[in-house]
């Protein structure tokens, strides 16, 4: 009995303690994954389910609703990633182990191994629809250069935010947003399709060494790219500690995409900009019609005016108010009253129920043409500089126009050669060239005393500061509190002259400081902050976005117009790729500005109007009372401005109606009936008359794979693109024939070079892979699931054609357009991928795959693919 009873007690034992063990979880859970990956973590928030393995992997991404693991298999997701330190570089590692440390009310903590003796703690605690991710702790922290968030790889197809950074599918959708601003999207965006589906990512950076931090929009705006190893940034008592994010899932779809953000952005104390008492993710205020025109005190009630004729909602003067960059200093030709007779205009406008808005080129700092104290009489030791610096060779009068400096090292001679202004003492200097001479680099052709200083001697040995400067002749902060205080500015401004919007242009000169996207989110951060405090609501658009950032967006709105090819030429690709690109990041649409001369006509009014409506957005105009009066047409004009703004007020368009409208190749005629209701007409199908049509022949078809058959003469003109030819160049390729049996069929095709001008705003090599297929009307079934892919990369078109329709891609967006017969569209597609890139003058080789949907038929396709030559295009 005393046997039974001992082994008794020992079981009970042992069974207690082995509970004890895996309920504390002071030892790894003894749970496994499908695929037998030992699990450490695995729970939900909301509607998903994370769990992670012990390798730090993330094994399962499930969205409730639909039961389906997202999580990508054949590339591997770790919940963080760690750069170390190697030089003046970084390496990235991943974890090798991981382990459950600590479980209690204020969540888990997994602690990651890495290689190099890295050991990284994450604390992760479910919310009510998003799991909170922190990095508490980094051993050693100074060895940390940065951490990633992910990549975080799913299976997902659908079209991701890239700033936003989610990822979606039919019905799901997973997004990562930050929660402090140091961890954003700075080197990469925070979402992107991959081969599998797509991945979203967020990185925070240390910024304790003085590393440069390049991001992503200044390297591609950036001609000193090259010389990013000779940037200079301060070190900050910042490091990756504290970094955070919410991981999320919810069924996809604007309105509940926003409703989750929203909650994670109050419960976790994240800006939250409101408008009229609007979050400004909900309001369409930034969506109103917009004057832009350099008005004065003098003629302001003149422009005033004109805005209440035209229905608009919005005034803006651009930078022309300010006398300089940086302490921004209201200009007395402008307005010689000051800030009290701005607010006295701005009183004036608000009771019109129209705003004026505050224009802004950030931390641009220069003369304009005032003398900026930041840079003169004697410049602000924290003016960002190269790296490089050196010496005088020799004294220097006053008056000299070569100057000899020690030569240094190459990165001398490149960063003189980069920007070409140096400092001397409180003396800005700029130089039109240089040549090597031994051990000293001559400058030459200076102009002496620039930027407002003033000439002086300079004696040997002094010390030579290399300035960064950037194309439009500005400097930049090169600290952060300097960075701050014109923030600090700024918002002083805004607030005495009490306008309602503020346009942050040149948002990009917040990345100069090195620091990532960090500085021009502790801009905006700060610049909101002290509105709140005095409860100013205000709306806001940049010239660019990060994924902080976007929280402050209200709306996204550029547009440059074309003088010499017209009104309807100025960026249209550009402006409809904005309207996706803010569809898909949750943010109100904007078509950007359009110049509203004297030769604008009504029909041109009409169109843009329509075209605006289609895509849910507003639209600005740049205007002046002399010229747009002088217009013939000036009073049709402004009833068609009025009556396309009171259609949309009312909200007179079906989705169906939306649709036709987002066709730019048709005009439509809209009237206001008797009866308070609105009627929308075809008009009929417009195409630019002056384009240039290139033969079939200059694309050059050949067959690969498909024999002499797969090549038949051109059987369609450009109008079945739906594309208005708003280039200088247009063409169509021979039609290429394949079977739709899911195989694939190639060709090569030559895109014909082409002349440039060299100082056209439109000036691109590239050019944008488009076609249009096509099923013959005797097709024995209909076709679908279509794969173009160009030189290897691939797009998918989700869609089934019927016997006699036919898709285009009518402009550089991911929308596919199906139409029938009589060329009526009938829906819109989204694209899986990126459209392709190929070079002028570049053969390509092209494939396409597609599938009948009645078993046992195999009808043909037809695919054109298309060229155009001569248009702007930028993203």
């Amino acid at each position: 009995m005393r046997k039974l009873l001992l082994c008794l007690f020992v079981f009970i034992s042992v069974s207690l303690v082995s509970l004890l063990m895996i309920s504390t979880m002071n030892a790894e859970e003894q749970v496994m994954d499908n695929s037998g990956e030992q699990l450490i973590f695995d729970e939900t928030a909301g509607d998903l389910r994370l769990a992670i393995a012990q390798t730090g992997k993330i094994t399962s991404l499930i969205g409730i609703p639909t039961g389906e693991n997202y999580i990508a298999r054949k590339e591997i997701s770790y919940l963080l990633e760690c750069g170390m330190y190697n030089g003046d570089s970084s390496i990235m590692l991943q974890p090798v182990s991981a382990k459950t440390i600590k479980k209690d009310a204020n969540g888990t903590a997994i602690e990651l191994f890495y290689d190099k003796g890295i050991t990284l703690t994450v604390l992760i605690t479910p919310k009510q629809g998003w799991f909170r991710m922190e990095l508490v702790k980094a051993e050693p922290v100074a060895e940390v250069s940065q951490v990633t968030w992910g990549p975080y790889r799913t299976t997902m197809r659908g079209h991701i935010a890239e700033w936003l950074g989610i990822n979606r599918s039919n019905n799901f959708a997973i997004g990562l947003l930050s929660l402090e601003p140091n961890t954003d999207a700075a080197s990469q965006a925070a979402a992107l399709h991959t081969d599998e589906g797509s991945l979203t990512q967020l990185s925070a950076y240390d910024h304790t060494r003085g590393r440069f931090i390049a991001v992503q929009y200044a390297v591609q705006q950036n001609h000193h790219v090259q010389y990013n190893n000779l940037r200079n940034a301060v070190p900050i008592p910042v490091t990756t500690v504290g970094s955070a994010v919410a991981l999320y899932g919810c069924p996809s779809g604007r309105t509940t995409e926003l409703s989750v953000i929203e909650k994670i952005v109050l419960a976790e104390g994240l800006p939250h900009p409101t408008y009229e008492g609007v979050w400004n993710k909900y309001t369409n205020a930034g969506k109103r019609f917009c004057i832009w025109a350099n008005y004065n005190e003098k003629n302001f009630e003149e422009y005033l005016n004109l805005a209440k004729a035209l229905n608009a909602r919005i005034l803006c003067m651009p930078s022309t108010m300010m006398s300089n960059w940086g302490h921004f200093d209201i200009s007395p030709d402008i307005y010689p009253g000051g800030i009290p007779a701005i607010l006295e205009d701005s009183k004036e406008a608000k009771k019109s129920n129209i705003g004026l808005t505050l224009y802004s080129l950030t931390t641009f700092l220069k003369p304009n043409p005032a003398p900026e104290p930041y840079i003169s009489p004697v410049p602000d030791d924290r003016l960002q500089t190269w790296k490089p610096e050196t010496k005088l060779s020799g004294n220097v009068s006053a008056t000299d126009t070569d100057i000899a400096v020690q030569y240094g090292n190459k990165d001398v001679e490149a960063a003189l050669n980069a920007t070409r202004v140096i400092r001397i003492d409180n003396e800005m200097i700029t130089f039109k060239h240089l040549t090597v001479d031994g051990d000293r680099i001559i400058v030459k052709e200076c102009q002496r005393g620039s930027f407002c200083t003033q000439p002086a001697e300079h004696q040997d040995q002094s010390r030579i500061r290399l300035m960064y400067v950037a194309g439009y002749n500005n400097f930049y902060p090169g600290t952060l509190d300097m960075s701050n205080e014109c923030s600090e500015c700024l918002s002083n401004i805004l607030l005495q002259t009490d306008h309602d919007n503020f346009i942050v242009d040149g948002y990009e000169s917040c990345y100069e400081t090195g620091y990532g996207t960090y500085t021009a989110n502790i801009f905006l951060k700060n610049f909101f902050e002290k509105l709140a405090k005095n409860n100013k609501e205000i709306l806001t658009t940049t010239s660019c976005s990060s994924h902080y950032s976007w929280h402050f967006m209200s709306h996204i709105s550029w547009g440059e117009g074309d003088h010499d090819r017209g009104f309807r030429f100025s960026m249209l690709d550009c402006r409809l790729a904005r309207q996706l690109e803010l569809a898909r990041n949750l943010l109100p649409n904007k078509m950007g500005q359009y110049s509203g001369a004297s030769d604008t006509t009504a029909e041109d009014i009409n169109w843009v109007m329509a075209l605006a409506t289609g895509w849910d957005s507003g639209v600005d105009f740049w205007m002046n009372p002399n010229s747009i009066k002088n217009n013939p047409e000036y009073e049709q004009v402004a009833k068609t401005f009025s009556l396309w703004e009171q259609a949309k007020a009312e909200n007179a368009f079906s989705e169906h109606q939306k649709m036709l409208l987002r066709q730019s190749d048709v005009l439509y005629k809209l009237t206001h009936k008797t009866d308070g209701g609105w009627d929308l007409k075809f008009d009929r199908r417009w195409q630019n008359k002056k384009v240039k049509i290139l033969p079939s022949s200059v694309m050059n078809a050949t067959p690969g794979n498909g024999g002499t058959e797969s090549v038949k003469p051109l059987s369609i003109d450009w109008s079945w693109t739906h594309n208005p030819a708003l280039y200088n160049e247009i063409g169509l390729s021979d039609d290429l024939v394949a079977k739709a049996d899911s195989s694939e069929t190639s060709w090569k095709v030559s895109f014909p070079a082409y002349t440039e001008d060299p100082n056209a705003w439109y000036h691109t090599n590239n050019r944008h892979f488009q076609y249009v297929i096509r099923v013959p009307e005797n097709a024995p079934s209909a076709v679908k699931n279509f794969r173009v892919s160009v030189n290897g990369k691939s797009i998918e078109i989700p869609a089934t054609l019927q016997p006699g329709q036919y898709l285009s891609i009518p402009h550089l967006v991911e929308i596919a357009c199906i139409y029938d017969k009589n060329h009526q569209v009938l829906s819109e597609v989204y694209l899986y991928g990126d459209i392709q890139h190929v070079q002028k003058g570049q053969t390509a080789t092209v494939a396409l795959s597609c599938e009948a949907v009645e078993k046992d038929t195999t009808p043909n396709i037809i695919m054109n693919v298309r060229c155009q030559n001569g248009y702007f295009y930028h993203k």
